[in-house]
């Protein structure tokens, strides 16, 4: 096959491409293009009724913004079968003039309950007398280190919020403790003192109901 003649096919159709205008195609490139393209009609809520009397220009809308449930308002789905608002809610729905039907609904046995929450419960005891408050301030005076929080709560067989009431650490054992502390933060790094210093503030903002 000659050369030539695929050769004036390919030169045609190059031409033909050339000569061809290109049809231009017009976007939205403003701001007002854009507004006018993504315009939506609004919905029939918002405009007035058209059935209701003359003049229905004069009607007043009521139609308010989505808002956050109360915690008040228990949903329908976790009442329990004799709650008395579960068959007020069945008679609203079905015939809001229909009188309260009887309770019928026998209530939750043991089966119908969720299972019980296992999680250790603690018994106060009013065990210690004054002599046992007295040692006990003795113990953590002589060797706060030996003597800790723990180990007086373990031996006194009480919680660790009474010892710290009964017995505080002096005031030397504290201030060894703060300079223990600052030789320990001197060294973190940049990141790990932001991090601290974020955990602080979120801390107060919970505590001042912020967050």
């Amino acid at each position: 096959m000659d050369l030539r003649s695929l050769a004036r096919p390919v030169a045609q159709l190059l031409t033909t491409a050339r000569r061809t205008p290109l049809t231009p195609k017009r976007g939205h490139k403003t701001t007002a293009r854009t507004k006018r393209a993504l315009k939506i009609a609004p919905h029939d809520s918002f405009l007035p009724d058209r059935t209701a009397a003359s003049p229905a220009a004069d009607s007043i809308i009521y139609n308010p913004p989505a808002s956050e449930a109360s915690p008040a308002h228990t949903p329908f789905l976790f009442l329990p079968p004799s709650d008395p608002r579960r068959s007020a809610f069945l008679r609203i729905r079905n015939h809001p003039r229909a009188p309260a039907p009887a309770p019928t609904a026998q209530p939750p046995t043991e089966a119908d309950m969720p299972p019980r929450m296992r999680y250790k419960h603690r018994k106060p005891r009013y065990h210690l007398q004054k002599e046992d408050v007295a040692e006990m301030k003795r113990l953590r005076a002589e060797d706060p280190i030996e003597w800790s929080v723990a180990r007086l709560s373990q031996k006194f067989e009480c919680s660790e919020v009474f010892v710290k009431m009964a017995a505080p650490a002096p005031q030397e054992h504290l201030a060894w403790l703060k300079g223990k502390m600052d030789r320990k933060t001197a060294r973190w790094g940049p990141m790990k003192a932001q991090a601290r210093e974020d955990r602080k503030r979120r801390a107060d903002l919970v505590y001042r109901g912020d967050l």
